[in-house]
């Protein structure tokens, strides 16, 4: 189903929010089915996962890869047959694009620590940027999950011609305050950790203990006790299944873009952009979704309308944490392709 991927480079500087200039930046991406303007479907992939919706990676407990087999595909909520689907990897993340372990162009070393701190806004910029490079002025939707929700509504805002409608999985206008709080922390930790050393990235160094309790932590929000208890025989088994999946990512997701990626989400909320959206918007979350609360969707659906925009609110029925929101192609596919014909 694949038809075609790669990384799209820029020579010119992308101007960033924090009033620096990101120096020749990179969009690693995939599309499924072959895009063209106006019909192509572009997803944005959640806080740890890659822009490889559909693709295979090692054998191990933490997978950023394959999350949206039950999205994308025949028959799912996102048919490339029907409509083609292009999947950028969002500045910051560690899987191609711009991040902590590419090379910062002018030393030829990794950007590392040095890699300027990045927001919603510029991963939105990043996306738009993209598009064009693949010759792209509209798009039929734009389809976000957590992370990529958020980083979906900030680009309807930021360019409201360029989509017909947005889709949100799993968000809200901002995350709830005291996650946020949590979140923004990140780097502070990771920074204050006795396993932290100034050394290479990723493969080169010993597993973060530290990242390893962080994405602990994050597992809990993703999976509560309904999930789990339906998954493993008893709590035992549940925790050695989360422990590993935990020790895993640290041994894959580099320290220093996960801090980056936390302190973006952390720190957006849309509430001031939502009267720029033009675009029809679809939130769905689950019942029981730490990262959505559906109180708070719905309130950020309210404000939506209340700035003019045409919103549907949706709360799946079935498994409701936010780590089981793409495990069911059956509950996505009627509300997404009914909103997706929804004139």
């Amino acid at each position: 189903m694949l038809h075609a991927g790669g990384i799209q480079s820029f020579t010119v500087p992308l101007p960033l929010e924090e009033g620096e200039l990101l120096g020749n930046p990179q969009i690693a991406w995939q599309a499924y089915g072959k895009p063209s303007d106006g019909k192509a479907v572009v997803v944005l992939h959640d806080l740890s996962h890659s822009h490889q919706a559909l693709g295979t990676g090692p054998d191990a407990p933490y997978q950023p890869f394959g999350w949206g087999h039950e999205l994308i595909g025949p028959g799912k909520a996102l048919d490339p047959e029907v409509t083609p689907v292009l999947v950028p990897n969002l500045l910051g993340s560690p899987f191609g694009s711009t991040s902590p372990i590419t090379v910062e162009p002018n030393s030829g070393a990794l950007w590392g620590k040095a890699l300027p701190p990045l927001t919603v806004l510029d991963m939105a910029r990043g996306v738009s940027a993209f598009l064009r490079a693949q010759e792209l002025t509209h798009v039929r939707a734009l389809v976000g999950v957590g992370l990529g929700g958020v980083v979906a509504l900030r680009l309807a805002a930021l360019f409201p011609d360029l989509v017909d409608s947005v889709v949100v999985l799993g968000a809200a206008r901002a995350l709830p305050e005291g996650l946020r709080e949590k979140m923004g922390l990140t780097s502070q930790v990771l920074r204050m950790a006795p396993d932290t050393e100034d050394t290479p990235p990723l493969r080169e160094r010993v597993p973060n203990k530290t990242l390893s309790r962080l994405r602990m932590d994050y597992l809990r929000l993703l999976y509560g006790r309904d999930h789990l208890g339906s998954a493993y025989p008893d709590s035992a088994t549940a925790q050695a299944a989360l422990e590993a999946e935990a020790a895993s990512f640290a041994e894959t997701f580099d320290p220093t873009a996960w801090s980056l990626l936390c302190s973006a989400y952390a720190g957006c909320d849309l509430t001031d952009t939502f009267a720029q959206i033009r675009a029809r918007v679809l939130l769905l979350t689950g019942s029981t979704d730490a990262l959505a609360p559906a109180g708070r969707v719905r309130d950020t659906y309210h404000q939506l309308t209340a700035a003019g925009v045409q919103a549907r609110f949706v709360e799946l029925q079935g498994p409701g944490d936010h780590g089981t929101l793409l495990s069911d192609a059956h509950r996505l596919r009627g509300p997404v392709q009914d909103f997706l014909r929804w004139r």
